[in-house]
């Protein structure tokens, strides 16, 4: 086996045990080794997404650990898995070596080499036709002219943190804690927004935007929902608003934003299925404890396109949504938003990164935008300010204030 050269990595496939009783591997250990390849992106890469979805010949060995016994051959991406079982050709080759059951063999990790090592990768997703790893090794270790060198410390790190590795979502992070990091761009409020949400979504999906690939599990999601929001004057640090977007009877989120004027960062705070059963704004005044005015509803229709750096395991949104006043839908805002959402990752965060990869993503997006000769005001303008805005112009829409209202 030859060393994986630039944009390609191992894949290490075994005993599915090792993920949750981390051991070292016995001698007579049947174990697979897959030189896969992975999206052009820097070294080393913070996540790998690696494809089981098409006819690319892929170098397989399987062998003993010791390599006392072993069998070689080419196998198309696409018969790696059969659904989340080993394929015909890998089941077979284990039986070749003399291999345990191999129903118990399926992905594990990963490992890209370098100069003077081994960077190693635990899996944190796996689907039929596509696993995702993500890295466990904050510096390169083991002998990188050994194919197998890196397994041990692949077992070990894994170890160290297998309740976050091995749980679905576990090892989801933040960056920057409380604070929204965020750009708009304002579009004519008639503009077609399905064909622009499609054709982001399939230029992400091709791998458009460098160093980025679509989230793995939920790249596409639609959101339509009403939303009252209330503008909030205080006290003090509390300015802002806070907006309830309803769920399902009795069932709301609770999203606070406090801040002055529109800016690329402001604090937030979201509570999930939050049960209200009192009137909004008893609850904004008496629960909540804020001086408070209630803004004009609106239903906001929404497409997310959701991807995730392959450098920095930071996890981003493309969202393009509409929303729609209530009481006149020919009141609306359209909009492209792009926002650092959350982070994958067991190692420290790069936390500057994220505002560098949100300021070139913005500038893709403005390109796109470009292209489809789409008029679009970049900067800041909120939620908050186009409603604002309108009961500037007319100021009947505005709800009436309960009398017992501050």
């Amino acid at each position: 086996m030859t060393r994986p050269a630039a944009g390609q990595a191992l894949l290490l496939i075994a005993d599915a045990d090792l993920l949750h009783h981390p051991r070292a591997l016995r001698p007579d250990e049947p174990i697979t080794v897959v030189t896969v390849p992975t999206p052009p992106q820097p070294q080393p890469p913070h996540t790998i997404i690696a494809s089981f979805s098409d006819d690319q010949l892929l170098p397989v060995i399987t062998r003993t650990h010791d390599g006392t016994r072993q069998n070689t051959q080419q196998i198309p991406a696409g018969a790696l898995l059969a659904g989340l079982h080993l394929g015909c050709a890998l089941t077979d080759a284990l039986t070749t070596i003399g291999g345990a059951d191999p129903r118990g063999h399926t992905p594990l990790y990963c490992a890209t080499t370098h100069s003077d090592g081994w960077h190693t990768y635990s899996r944190v997703h796996l689907r039929p036709d596509a696993g995702c790893f993500i890295r466990t090794s904050p510096t390169p270790t083991g002998d990188p002219t050994d194919p197998v060198a890196w397994i041990p410390d692949a077992v070990t790190r894994h170890g160290a943190r297998a309740a976050q590795l091995n749980s679905l979502d576990g090892a989801i992070t933040q960056a920057h804690v409380g604070k929204e990091i965020e750009t708009k761009f304002t579009l004519p409020r008639d503009t077609p927004l399905w064909p622009l949400a499609v054709d982001l979504h399939d230029r992400v999906a091709a791998g458009a935007l460098p160093e980025m690939a679509p989230r793995f599990r939920d790249p596409l999601e639609t959101w339509d929902f009403a939303n009252t929001l209330f503008e909030v004057h205080g006290p003090g640090p509390q300015r802002g608003y806070v907006s309830f977007l309803y769920t399902q009877p009795g069932l709301y989120q609770v999203k606070r934003k406090n801040y002055d004027t529109d800016a690329l960062v402001r604090h937030e705070h979201v509570d999930i299925d939050v049960t209200i059963t009192e009137p909004l704004d008893s609850y904004v005044r008496d629960t909540l404890g804020l001086l408070a005015r209630p803004m004009p509803g609106f239903r906001r229709m929404r497409y997310d396109i959701k991807f995730e750096s392959l450098r920095t395991g930071h996890h981003y949104g493309i969202f393009v949504d509409r929303c729609a006043l209530h009481a006149d839908p020919t009141e609306a805002l359209a909009q492209v938003e792009v926002e650092y959402l959350r982070s994958r990752s067991v190692l420290p965060l790069d936390e500057p990164a994220v505002f560098a990869e949100v300021e070139r993503i913005t500038d893709w997006v403005a390109g796109v935008l470009a292209e489809h000769a789409l008029p679009a005001q970049l900067g800041y303008y909120s939620k908050l300010s186009f409603l604002r805005d309108v009961v500037a112009r007319r100021p009947h829409l505005l709800p009436p204030v309960d009398k017992d209202t501050p």
